[in-house]
């Protein structure tokens, strides 16, 4: 099923729209489950484990996404496409025509650390910019970013935190893009409530959050919820599974009545980052226990 370009330009003004003041709306079909609030998505990077073997090819992701998962929603991993490859605008243009042939929505590109300290900011600011212009030729309308932030000291990191990430957010704004920042890179930025203040101080309409349930350290359950209100898509972060198919890391079926107890509406994005299974039984489970998790929240 292509993708009809009313509905292709509908998904590249989702950006747009967090511009006004909203999130991210529900943008692709849920096949199973029935929450229109939300669309369960894959990140590529859960297959890294066939992409790196060569048995997945990356131009492949999105139609395997669809015949394997019924999922629509992708996201793309600069880690999981050619190195060679990443600056090259004719593959980037088959990536994501690839993407549209599928029926799929490619809604984010996952980039790299952005180190604050006034020493590595400006050639760490060019990696995150470099991002952005890949972003634009994929049609992806976010780019997720870790924040490294300095030290231990939270006024100290978010003072730095906002010099650094304003320009950038006003970048990303001119392109049309939403930065989404996603814990983890440094001591401070794995608290949901330091994200929380960063997101707040900057205020600005191109910069959101990006919960990531295995990358919280101070207290999942306390760090998205401090997330959510500046929430633009979810990482469902799966490690393993007991007998029963729950994770035994952290409570599914409580972070998903949280989060269907907030204002947030958008895609939940699994990510599978465990090795107990292989990739595609590692992601079908993730599912399953979502699905189960949002159908009792």
């Amino acid at each position: 099923m292509i993708i009809k370009t009313n509905r292709r330009n509908f998904i590249r003004n989702t950006a747009k729209i967090a511009f006004i003041g909203s999130t991210i709306p529900h943008f692709t079909h849920a096949k199973h489950h029935h929450d229109p609030r939300f669309t369960l998505g894959l990140s590529q990077y859960s297959l890294r484990a066939l992409l790196r073997d060569g048995s997945l090819d990356a131009l492949d992701f999105p139609q395997f996404t669809v015949d394997q998962f019924g999922i629509r929603a992708i996201d793309l991993w600069e880690g999981g496409l050619p190195k060679d490859k990443l600056d090259d605008s004719k593959y980037l243009s088959t990536m994501r025509k690839r993407a549209e042939q599928a029926g799929t929505d490619l809604f984010l590109l996952m980039s790299g650390a952005l180190d604050v300290s006034v020493k590595k900011r400006e050639a760490s600011t060019a990696k995150i910019s470099a991002s952005f212009d890949r972003a634009v030729q994929l049609g992806a309308p976010m780019v997720r970013v870790f924040l490294k932030a300095p030290g231990t000291d939270p006024q100290a990191g978010l003072k730095v935190s906002v010099e650094a990430l304003k320009p950038l957010a006003d970048e990303a704004a001119k392109k049309n893009l939403i930065i989404a920042i996603e814990p983890g890179a440094s001591t401070l930025s794995q608290k949901g409530a330091f994200l929380a203040e960063v997101a707040t101080k900057l205020n600005h309409p191109a910069l959101k959050l990006m919960p990531d349930f295995g990358k919280l350290k101070d207290n999942v359950y306390k760090g998205t919820q401090a997330m959510l209100p500046h929430t633009v898509t979810v990482s469902c972060k799966m490690h393993s599974f007991d007998k029963k198919g729950n994770q035994p890391d952290f409570n599914y079926p409580r972070l998903m009545k949280m989060i269907k107890q907030s204002k947030y509406k958008g895609i939940l994005a699994i990510e599978w980052e465990g090795s107990a299974l292989e990739p595609i039984p590692g992601v079908k489970a993730s599912k399953k226990l979502i699905e189960k998790s949002l159908a009792a929240a």
